[in-house]
């Protein structure tokens, strides 16, 4: 196993957080850009052929997973069609799982002044796992910084004991730069990470992390990049993926079509959103799909019983399940320093994806892991906004 390079620029958790909101997001759409999925087993002729019909100018495939995703610039207008009467042929196109207009999802939490800080390899060596573990986590974000002082024990997906790789792949990939660099150069990553790691640090669980990176060092990740991470952690077999990130455009049937396929096997733990929005008035994706395998957290205070606050927490009947404290988190950003203050979904999304990774026994379905975590929930009528009315005491 090798890496491209023995040191990368990174940068560090810092002070910056502080109080920044995370995982309202924003999208930016691409006019001319299209995601599409084939369905398996075409071939590179059919594929082709398909290109063609559709008048693409030129495509990518995902750099590691799913190479049935592919990223489309399209002519305008082509045999008299519009891009936009395209695309809805595509929806109908029985070769393909999903076709979306590809657009940009910003995490609003970011380090704008981080401090940038080398890792080098030799430093990231002693997190990697050499042994394969009973329940993995998939973080789909901004990447991640082994260095972190809080990441006491290994705890990295070791690629190397996988039965299939991409090249030179370590500990994750790099959607971003297409490369097997998955280091964090925003913070939301590590910080996501670390949320889930600390709820299984010292309990005994033989746990590991794999960080997918789909957002750049300003928060920017496109849909083709998120959809590539997140069918390269389905690939990776991993048990839960969190998603700390969400856009309220339009639901992308893209990314359905790989929750809607792991219905049984990954859950995927969703942030709700932190704009005091009603998603069941206003979508917030991925959180707001219905399949049975998305389990979707608000942010809700300190307090006991929690409270949801207006202006911040999301909320459902229909489409929220869950709330966890995001409010307010302590976040210590380096050792003997005062912890800084953290607010988001994200943040609760985190916590849970750590939490149901305690709950985890091998072999379990989706369905069964959803209800162990229920068990814990703590019924509060101040949370009668949200579907169980309910909160984790995490």
């Amino acid at each position: 196993m090798s890496c491209e390079s023995e040191t990368i620029e990174a940068s560090t958790v810092h002070e910056s957080f502080t109080n920044q909101k995370s995982s309202g997001g924003t999208t930016i759409p691409k006019d001319e850009t299209v995601v599409i999925r084939f369905t398996e087993g075409l071939s590179a002729t059919a594929k082709a052929i398909i290109r063609a019909k559709y008048g693409v100018i030129a495509f990518e495939n995902c750099s590691c997973g799913d190479k049935n995703l592919e990223s489309w610039d399209l002519e305008t207008i082509y045999e008299g069609a519009t891009i936009e009467e395209r695309v809805t042929s595509m929806e109908q196109d029985p070769e393909m799982e999903g076709a979306d207009f590809n657009f940009d999802i910003n995490i609003s939490s970011q380090v704008p002044n981080g401090v940038v800080g080398t890792i080098h390899y030799q430093d990231v060596l002693p997190k990697i796992k050499t042994q394969k573990a009973a329940v993995t986590i998939g973080v789909l974000d901004t990447g991640i910084d082994p260095t972190y002082f809080g990441f006491q024990q290994a705890f990295l997906h070791n690629s190397a004991l996988d039965e299939e790789t991409c090249s030179d792949e370590f500990f994750g990939w790099n959607f971003v730069e297409n490369n097997n660099l998955s280091f964090d150069d925003n913070g939301h990553g590590t910080m996501v990470s670390y949320l889930a790691y600390e709820q299984l640090e010292n309990t005994g669980t033989n746990f590991e992390i794999i960080p997918a990176k789909a957002f750049d060092a300003a928060g920017k990740g496109s849909l083709f990049q998120i959809g590539c991470g997140l069918s390269y952690l389905i690939q990776k077999k991993v048990n839960i993926i969190n998603m700390s990130f969400g856009w309220t455009e339009t639901p992308s049937t893209v990314i359905e079509s790989y929750i809607k396929e792991t219905e049984r096997d990954i859950l995927m733990v969703t942030s709700a959103g932190n704009t005091g929005a009603d998603n069941d008035l206003t979508p917030h994706f991925p959180s707001s799909y219905t399949t049975a395998n998305v389990l979707s957290v608000t942010a809700v205070d300190g307090e006991i019983p929690p409270n949801l606050v207006l202006s911040l927490s999301n909320y459902g009947f229909v489409s929220v399940d869950i709330a966890v404290k995001g409010i307010g988190i302590p976040f210590y950003s380096a050792p003997e320093t005062a912890p800084i203050s953290i607010t988001g979904s994200s943040y609760s999304s985190a916590k849970t994806a750590g939490f149901a990774a305690l709950k985890y026994q091998q072999g379990m379905s989706v369905d069964m892991l959803y209800h162990r975590i229920l068990q814990d929930k703590i019924q509060s009528s101040s949370l009668n906004q949200i579907k169980y009315a309910s909160y984790l005491d995490l």
